[in-house]
């Protein structure tokens, strides 16, 4: 178990953590998630110049609130020692986006449909901010860590001592969703037991106060760097499985279904019930095409891309072996985003506070609202279908590389 850093008793006013060091902290879990530390390799800060968290100009990404994958992209760029660079494509706000998406995609979220009626899915809620996406993106990146349940101030101190921002899980009453990220917190210091975070420059309608100490469920503190534990096959069949998934429960069928058999169901529905079927409709898709393609997109058709995100997280995705899937997959999801923002209009350009005049009443109208949205639905899935056709190949591919 670690030491703190300071003797009992210590109380610094202010408390300013030093610049990472070589980390080779011998595990005495006691019960405690922990990853395997083993080839502890250097801290790789490749500018050279030694940095503290209170330092560090922390960014994060647009697309999401502040949940682990978000606040796990800011420390990544730290530890990794990521500046931004002179061109608009450099900044670190640029690269928070680029390294957020590819996190969140071997993290299998971004493959997750939304189920019917803003109501999670099984398989979205077993990996969804859960210990086991820790583990798998941890072991991605390449980081060893400790998670820790008790004598949080303890474990905060020691690490932030170390030059290292901690991972804190909030405590909450319902679970986790994307939808209201607000599931962890990144520190960067603390004065006396009063912590402190970054600005969450970037990310959606995130607070900028810093937990209390009580308001701390657990944390995850970085032990080292290390060999990684999961590589980009690992991380395809963990697409896989998670697609396979929601196709076993049908989701996707959920969604076209709602809209199908007007005149003997939906035409009973009052104008505001119809307004809150479209808007399931639209809204559930989540635009998950966007996030999950680029990872993928962003090395097959920007050459630029090895050298400005010069770091072994991406190794893999150069080349051109994944180049074929990978323009399937990027053709799949532009067609699924146009659909979806498609769905997105027949909501937004109805009147729905009025019944629709016409000749022929309001029945015509909303009939053909409704067989558009069944429609535009089922392409949408066809598209998912594509892109998990492109999954399994990229997995034959690697797979085909791994063979004596």
């Amino acid at each position: 178990m670690s030491e703190p850093s300071k003797k009992p008793g210590q109380q610094p006013e202010s408390y300013q953590p030093r610049r990472p060091e070589i980390v080779t902290m011998a595990a005495q879990a006691q019960g405690e998630a922990r990853t395997n530390a083993s080839a502890v390799l250097p801290w790789p800060f490749q500018a050279g110049s030694p940095m503290r968290p209170t330092d560090y100009d922390f960014h994060f990404s647009g697309f999401r609130g502040l949940d682990f994958t978000n606040c796990f992209t800011a420390l990544f760029m730290y530890l990794e020692g990521i500046q931004g660079g002179g061109q608009p494509s450099l900044t670190l706000a640029n690269h928070a986006v680029q390294h957020f998406f590819l996190f969140d995609t071997i993290s299998g979220r971004s493959a997750t449909v939304w189920g019917w009626g803003g109501k999670p899915t099984a398989v979205y809620g077993e990996i969804y901010d859960t210990d086991d996406t820790i583990g798998f993106v941890m072991g991605y990146a390449g980081y060893s860590y400790e998670r820790r349940t008790g004598n949080l101030m303890e474990h905060i101190r020691a690490s932030l001592d170390g030059g290292i921002p901690v991972l804190a899980r909030l405590k909450t009453g319902r679970p986790y969703t994307d939808k209201e990220a607000d599931s962890f917190r990144l520190i960067v210091g603390c004065d006396g037991n009063r912590l402190r975070v970054p600005a969450p420059k970037g990310a959606q309608k995130a607070s900028k106060k810093a937990p209390r100490l009580n308001e701390i469920d657990s944390v995850y503190v970085v032990t080292g760097r290390t060999q990684r534990k999961y590589t980009l096959l690992d991380a395809l069949r963990r697409i896989r499985g998670i697609m396979e998934r929601d196709r076993e429960a049908g989701v996707w069928d959920e969604y076209f279904h709602a809209f199908e058999d007007y005149w003997g169901n939906l035409q009973k529905l009052k104008l505001k019930e119809l307004k809150a079927l479209f808007q399931s409709g639209y809204r559930g898709t989540t635009w998950n095409c966007h996030n999950f393609v680029e990872t993928f997109r962003t090395y097959s058709m920007n050459p630029q891309c090895p050298e400005r995100f010069n770091a072994r997280v991406w190794d893999e995705l150069k080349g051109a072996r994944l180049e074929a899937p990978c323009n399937r997959m990027d053709a799949a999801c532009d067609d699924s985003h146009n659909r979806q923002w498609q769905l997105h209009a027949l909501h937004d350009i109805r009147n729905w506070r009025s019944r629709y005049r016409h000749k022929w009443g309001s029945g015509m109208l909303n009939w053909s609202m409704c067989e558009m949205a069944a429609t535009l639905l089922r392409m949408i899935k066809a598209d998912d279908e594509a892109v998990y056709g492109a999954v399994c190949e990229m997995i034959d591919i690697l797979e085909q590389g791994e063979a004596p």
